[in-house]
């Protein structure tokens, strides 16, 4: 086997290269593009011009980020790597992107598998479809292929066009699409290896958003403000430079930490070479410059013992960001197997990592190739030329890392911390909402025993309300049958005098039946609070004056009336708006009494506006203006202990307010105090 490097300039040129070399007429040649060239026309024609040149040979190639001839790194350029196998056989099959939504990854690495051959050594595969999930492609590969899928994603340092394009023998690929060469034969050594330097670099944030390779949000955060946090205030091309020296990474179960580089930035999400889980961690990642000169030191014992006739290498663009001048260095003692030395820079790597495939970035790819056992790079026994630059950044770069690390396993034991108090939290707010729970459920049954209460309280005042009003209508009933009676002894008792009599008393025994419906319907226990209906405010007053007319004129108080011929109706139970009208009444008998006003006089009032207002008020002097605020309170009254309990205006004010939805207030007016009980109106 053999390998050379030649800068495509002209036609006359390779043909002059291929004559030196005696390639003409060879059978199994392969020619690997890298190419920094964009313009279609110039593409064409070099294309054609190699064709014509070895008509035998098999193409593929890529744009590549850097072209590498001879030790020199070029950008837009073409360099042709011409290998030469001797005892191997190669075969190629290329085909383009389809669709998005009509791509299979397990169909396309079924086709990729049927052209594996029993003594396949190595599949070279590249693509420029980085829009598409050629993760999942080489995912689905493994359970098909055993031998390494070898290659990578086209780059340029242009972020309108991250990926022009990928090269097959027959074809120029500026579409996506995914073009391979099959290796095969028993003769062919190969050895590959990988080299990852990145580390990550401080705190981890969550993926919130993502849809596939398209990333929204960190933490809640735009990939932006994510990278400003750090950087600085960041333009769209300084965000996709950066993030080639400083992308993501992920962790995997399958090969541990796994970076992700920025593609292409929309101000919503930024398209990654890679998929992202929501939920997963990520952090910020940085190229570790000492694990790196340790790999180039490690490098020279594998190529000291490796087969090597050739050597392919893929290169993440992400090395062309700040560690350019040490790749460069490290090739220095290999600079006489310069020519037989492959590069392309990707943006994204396909190698094996513990012998699966698997989708890299931020990686170096090296692959050893040989038919002959006994071939070997010459090393030139020279030191790899660091300055002081170099050892400031190898420094620098364990420094960091140590510190990230030590900044990152606090962090984890912190958020450890924080989970188990969580936890232990949750449980306490657990026990402590069962407490609350059932204090509620004790006030809930207690408020409901002081409502009884206070309606006991108000049914025995209606008891005595009944005596008062029985008391007349029974003397007139006894009146009238001692009128019956005298008559007939006397023997005056006509017939008119019965019918008479007989009207009387079924007049008597109305009202006196009246009274008892008033007073069973306000006893009555059996309505559905759940569902408590409606009510017409003013029919409902004038019952409660029914219950109370005669208590008030028994005790010598006045009552006036104010009540409009306009009906509205309000929410609740009519029987709850009656007992807080008899309670505010009450107390007002109690207050005039008490303080023997002379001329007392109630006043129950009714209007309509935007409310209907209910309001009792009388002429007893009015409340202390330092207890105005303080009367609904529980427990408060300003009764001798023997004769209140505090609890009625505190009771009135639960009802008004829980049950009929309404408030109720108390402010001094005139020469008395005025109670209003404000309710919603639902019709007129």
């Amino acid at each position: 086997m053999k390998q050379w490097s030649i800068r495509y300039e002209t036609k006359e040129a390779l043909e002059a290269f291929v004559r030196e070399k005696g390639l003409k007429d060879a059978s199994e040649l392969l020619i690997q593009i890298t190419t920094g060239v964009t313009d279609r026309e110039r593409l064409e024609s070099m294309h054609q011009g190699i064709l014509e040149t070895l008509p035998k040979a098999r193409l593929i190639g890529m744009a590549s980020a850097l072209q590498l001839d001879r030790g020199e790194f070029y950008e837009e350029e073409t360099v042709l790597t011409i290998s030469l196998f001797e005892k191997s056989r190669l075969h190629e099959w290329s085909m383009p992107f389809p669709a998005p939504e009509r791509f299979d990854p397990a169909e396309m690495a079924e086709n990729i598998a049927a052209c594996v051959e029993d003594d396949t050594r190595c599949v070279l595969l590249f693509s420029n479809a980085v829009d598409a999930d050629v993760e999942s492609l080489i995912v689905e590969s493994r359970s098909r292929i055993d031998v390494p899928i070898l290659g990578g994603l086209a780059a340029s340092f242009d972020p309108h066009n991250p990926s022009p394009l990928v090269i097959s023998t027959q074809t120029l690929y500026f579409e996506d699409a995914v073009v391979a060469v099959f290796v095969s034969g028993e003769s062919l050594l190969l050895h590959t290896n990988t080299l990852v330097a990145w580390e990550t670099i401080g705190r981890e944030f969550t993926v919130t958003k993502a849809d596939g390779k398209k990333l929204y949000e960190l933490d809640g955060m735009k990939i932006r403000d994510v990278y400003s946090k750090y950087f600085g205030p960041l333009g769209k091309e300084k965000l996709l430079y950066l993030s080639l020296a400083h992308p993501l990474v992920r962790q995997t179960e399958e090969f541990g930490e796994m970076t992700r580089v920025l593609l292409e930035y929309e101000e919503e999400y930024g398209i990654y070479t890679g998929r992202f889980e929501e939920g997963e961690k990520v952090q910020i990642g940085f190229g570790n410059y000492r694990r790196m000169i340790e790999c180039i030191n490690e490098s020279r014992e594998t190529v000291r013992t490796t087969p090597t006739e050739a050597f392919w290498g893929f290169v993440c663009i992400s090395y062309t960001r700040g560690y350019l001048d040490l790749l460069k260095k490290s090739m220095v003692p290999y600079l006489r197997n310069a020519e037989k030395i492959h590069l392309a820079v990707t943006f994204g790597e396909f190698g094996q990592i513990q012998g699966k495939n698997a989708f890299l970035n931020n990686t170096i790819i090296k692959i050893y190739l040989s038919e002959d056992p006994g071939a070997r790079f010459v090393i030139d026994p020279v030191e790899i030329p660091l300055d002081e630059k170099d050892r400031l950044l190898e420094t620098f770069s364990t420094l960091v890392t140590s510190s990230s690390r030590e900044i990152i396993a606090l962090n984890r034991y912190l958020e450890e911390e924080v989970k188990k108090r969580t936890e232990e939290l949750a449980k306490l707010n657990a026990s402590l909402e069962r407490r609350i729970e059932q204090e509620v459920q004790k006030n809930r049954e207690k408020d409901k025993m002081l409502y009884h209460q206070s309606k006991l309280a108000a049914m025995g005042e209606m008891i005595n309300n009944i005596a008062h009003q029985w008391r007349q209508p029974l003397n007139i009933i006894a009146l009238v049958m001692q009128d019956l009676t005298l008559k007939a002894k006397m023997g005056t008792l006509e017939a008119e005098s019965i019918v008479l009599a007989e009207k009387k008393i079924n007049e008597t025994l109305k009202y006196l039946s009246d009274t008892i419906d008033d007073f069973r319907s306000f006893a009555s226990m059996g309505e559905d609070q759940t569902q408590p209906g409606r009510f017409e405010v003013g029919r409902t007053v004038r019952e409660v004056i029914r219950l109370v007319s005669v208590v008030l004129e028994d005790v010598g108080i006045r009552l006036e009336l104010e009540i409009p011929d306009k009906e509205c109706v309000v929410a609740g139970r009519a029987n709850d708006l009656k007992q807080v009208i008899l309670n505010l009444v009450y107390n007002a008998i109690d207050v005039l009494k008490e303080r023997n006003v002379p001329d007392p006089k109630i006043v129950i009032g009714v209007r309509f506006n935007t409310h209907a207002t209910v309001y009792v008020r009388d002429n007893g002097g009015g409340v202390d203006k330092r207890l105005v605020d303080k009367i609904f309170e529980p427990y408060f009254t300003t009764k001798y202990q023997a004769r209140g309990t505090g609890l009625g205006l505190y009771m009135s004010k639960m009802i008004v307010e829980k049950r009929l939805g309404g408030e109720i207030g108390a402010r001094n007016c005139g020469r008395g105090a005025c109670f209003e009980i404000r309710l919603p109106i639902l019709a007129c």
